[in-house]
């Protein structure tokens, strides 16, 4: 037996944090590489993205993907062929690991972080992937191992060239499990939604179209009982004004069914609708009316369905989107529309407190600026989710957003973010405020590698009798080491040639 020396327990500790760091990244690899076969639908739905997407306290300095929203510029059109990936290991410190105001703890985190987006197009079978991991250790043993993250994707098999499909999509993520609670490992619940079936496009004539589509889904849950699945039949009639232009009627019929029965009620949704899409060269309109129905409640309840996308390029840099509507959404719906937060990172839902649909009204504007040196986004958006049963659990919420980037040389680049968010529970007594404001620099010793350190400051202030004690503020900084052999900072492949000033890996 060896001596139990100083030195021999210090090399042992370091042993120890070695093989912490090896055991993040094998399980990042482990998580991310099943993710390949499949991939996300690229663009964005005129629906939207889900509002407030990355809550503080999330995790690790995440990659703001090329193709999860809008792209470079929102009228640009996407790659046959498109790749984006990369590795990163490293630490971190937070000044208050348990998020509390009164509890607060300082603790070190070993963080490895894994991402790729992928597009790959072929005669018979088309794929697209978006994945964001993140894997921390708490080397004081503040928690256990966390692994976090997003991963959307989309396969399109065609069956009969131009005529059938058959669509297999898997979205998994993280959601909040207590809206009471902060937004630590213990809070947090992983949930997957897995939909497939087929999709059969006729041609009358020339000009005009039919389409009808039959899909599956099963939605499952970590500890939320909202575990159960759903069908949904569509039908489409339109007419092709010309390759970018056509309009449509539209109607469709989703039923929702649970496995537990005892606290979900099965329902159904229907939408009826006129559906005009236009993509020109510097804008893209994309307009829906109609009616939406639900049935939760024991009986049918119709509203105004309204959706409404607009995307302009102000230049060829530059580029402006503005989004809205009124439309009944059910709790899967809104998770796999969830979106990433002006920073890029890994966004975990807001805590999913029913499973019944709500009335969601919402409003959303971004604009995107990338030229040379310099990049920026601005974004803001509003959301109220009002539930014809459980009304005690409408909710309103409204967030901004900014980021800037700077190539402050060759090899050297700035990146600020702010992002502010405000979420009010009025049947629950109590409106939160939080967001996060952080900087970081960039250093690139080789085409390949990137150096980085990364400095957050996270905020969350409530109000009201239940969200006494929810407030806490965090300071976070880490120091990473990165292999990004495609990654050019812009959202687009380095050997574009737009690579440039862009966000932080």
């Amino acid at each position: 037996m060896g001596a139990d020396t100083p030195k021999a327990r210090s090399t042992g500790k370091r042993d120890t944090r070695l093989r912490a760091l090896e055991r993040s990244l094998l399980v990042a690899a482990a998580l991310a590489l099943p993710a390949l076969c499949l991939g996300q639908e690229t663009g964005s739905e005129p629906g939207g993205g889900a509002s407030a997407a990355e809550l503080p306290g999330g995790g690790v300095p995440g990659v703001a993907l090329g193709f999860s929203g809008a792209g470079v510029t929102g009228l640009n059109p996407l790659p046959a062929e498109y790749t984006n990936y990369g590795v990163a290991a490293g630490v971190g410190e937070t000044d208050n690991v348990n998020l509390s105001s009164t509890d607060r703890k300082s603790q070190t985190l070993a963080a490895t972080t894994l991402f790729f987006d992928l597009i790959r197009s072929g005669s018979r079978l088309d794929l697209s992937g978006t994945g964001n991991f993140a894997d921390t250790d708490y080397l004081q043993g503040a928690y256990r191992n966390q692994v976090l993250g997003r991963f959307d994707g989309l396969a399109n098999l065609t069956l009969w060239t131009n005529h059938l499909r058959w669509l297999l999509r898997d979205d998994y993520g993280d959601s909040q499990v207590n809206v009471l609670q902060s937004l630590t490992p213990v809070n947090v619940q992983r949930v997957n939604v897995f939909t497939t079936g087929p999709q059969l496009t006729l041609q009358p004539t020339v000009s005009s179209f039919v389409q009808l589509q039959g899909l599956y889904s099963r939605s499952t849950w970590q500890d939320s009982p909202f575990n159960g699945n759903a069908e949904t039949g569509t039908a489409t009639i339109g007419h092709q004004f010309t390759p970018l232009s056509s309009i449509s009627l539209v109607g469709q019929v989703e039923e929702e069914r649970f496995d537990d029965r005892s606290i979900n009620r099965n329902y159904q949704l229907r939408e009826y609708y006129a559906h005009y899409a236009l993509k020109g060269a510097r804008t893209a309109v994309d307009l829906q009316g109609g009616l939406a129905q639900a049935n939760d409640t024991g009986s049918w309840n119709s509203t105004p369905l309204v959706r409404v996308s607009l995307t302009r390029d102000l230049s060829p840099f530059s580029t402006v989107s503005l989004s809205g509507g009124r439309e009944y959404r059910s709790a899967v719906g809104s998770f796999t529309s969830l979106a990433s937060g002006t920073a890029g990172g890994i966004p975990v839902g807001p805590a999913t407190q029913t499973s019944e649909n709500a009335l969601r009204t919402y409003g959303n504007t971004s604009w995107t600026y990338r030229r040379l040196r310099t990049s920026v986004s601005v974004l803001g958006g509003w959301e109220r989710d009002a539930y014809a049963v459980s009304s005690q659990l409408n909710t309103d919420r409204s967030d901004v957003g900014l980021n800037l980037g700077r190539q402050l040389a060759p090899r050297l680049s700035a990146h600020l973010t702010a992002t502010v968010d405000r979420w009010r529970y009025g049947g629950q007594g109590f409106t939160e405020n939080f967001g996060t404001a952080g900087a970081g620099l960039v250093y690139r010793p080789g085409s390949w590698v990137v150096l980085y350190g990364r400095y957050d400051h996270q905020f969350r202030h409530s109000s009201g009798v239940a969200g006494q004690g929810l407030g806490y503020d965090e300071n976070r900084v880490y120091i990473m080491i990165g292999y990004y052999p495609h990654f050019s900072g812009t959202g687009l492949p380095a050997q574009s040639g737009m690579g440039g000033g862009g966000a932080l890996p």
